[in-house]
C-alpha cells in the first residue's frame, strides 16, 4: 500500500522550481517572494514614481512594518506566471515606453532569479504624479513688501 503524503495549504500555494538533479531535493518559493522581485524590478524602471498599495498595506505601515510586494498581483497559469503591476508614473514620461520597460524588467528579473517563465505582464497605470513645486512664498513676508518700518 502506497504511503500518502499530506500537504499543507501553504505547500499547495508554493511554486516548485525545476531541479537539475533528483537527488538534491526540491526548492519551493512562495508567491510573495516573486511579488517582491517584481515590485523591486518595477521600482528600478526610470519613470516609475511608486507602486499602488492596498488598504492592508496602509494598516501594515501604521504598525511599523513594510508592505512587501505591494502593487503586484501574481496569478499561476498552466503556461507560466501572469503578473499584474499597478503603478504611478512620473508626469511627462512616455507611458507606453515605461510600460514596456516594466514588462521587460519583471520578466528578466524573475527569469534570472527563479528560472520561472513569466508569460504575461499587465501594467496598470493607476495615476500620474506631477513634479512638486517649490514654494516661493516667504512665510515672514507674505505680501512681498519691503520692510516698511526701517529708517534710512
Amino acid at each position: 500500500m502506497a504511503k500518502e503524503t499530506k500537504h499543507s495549504k501553504q505547500d499547495m500555494r508554493n511554486i516548485l522550481l525545476a531541479e537539475s538533479e533528483e537527488d538534491t531535493g526540491t526548492t519551493q518559493i512562495t508567491p510573495e517572494v516573486i511579488e517582491v522581485i517584481a515590485q523591486i524590478a518595477t521600482q528600478e524602471v526610470s519613470g516609475v514614481y511608486s507602486m499602488r498599495g492596498k488598504l492592508s498595506d496602509k494598516f501594515t505601515r501604521l504598525f511599523g512594518a513594510t508592505a512587501r510586494g505591494k502593487g503586484v498581483v501574481l496569478h499561476q497559469a498552466l503556461q507560466g506566471l501572469i503578473i499584474d503591476a499597478y503603478v504611478f508614473l512620473e508626469y511627462g514620461v512616455a507611458v507606453p515606453k515605461v510600460a514596456l520597460n516594466i514588462q521587460s524588467a519583471i520578466k528578466s528579473q524573475i527569469a534570472s532569479m527563479t528560472d520561472l517563465t513569466v508569460t504575461q505582464v499587465n501594467v496598470h497605470v493607476s495615476g500620474i504624479i506631477p513634479d512638486k513645486r517649490v514654494s516661493t512664498i516667504d512665510p515672514n513676508n507674505l505680501f512681498g513688501e519691503d520692510d516698511m518700518g526701517s529708517k534710512d
